[in-house]
């Protein structure tokens, strides 16, 4: 028998195709949770940009926290972006007439900015 060089037995070729598929799986959803913490700060600045609006005119309210929710928004997104990268990497090659998803399903593209 061979050993791999950590040691270990080497993979069956079934055993990769599951890891791959676990690997893929595992990634999208990251992608997923990434993207609907995304979502949430939208919704927090959302309402707290509309707390502001009912302040009356002569208050002057010092936001401290949508600057934070900003830069957080931003790395998330960036974090989207290149985890859809590695993911479009491990599923190989995209289909010639898929631009627009990087060869992804819909519920994977990227958020726009």
């Amino acid at each position: 028998m061979q050993k791999t060089k950590g040691g270990g037995m080497p993979m069956q070729s079934g055993g990769r195709d599951e890891t791959h598929r676990a690997i893929v799986a595992d990634l999208a959803s990251v992608i997923d949770h990434v993207r609907r913490t995304v979502s949430l700060i939208e919704q927090a600045v959302a309402s707290e940009s509309g707390a502001e609006d009912a302040v009356a005119d002569n208050v002057i309210v010092l936001d401290d926290v949508t600057p934070g929710y900003a830069r957080v928004d931003t790395a998330l997104r960036e974090c989207d972006a290149r985890l859809s990268l590695a993911l479009r990497l491990l599923q190989g090659p995209m289909p010639s007439g898929d631009t627009a998803g990087g060869g992804l399903p819909a519920a994977l593209w990227q958020i726009s900015a």
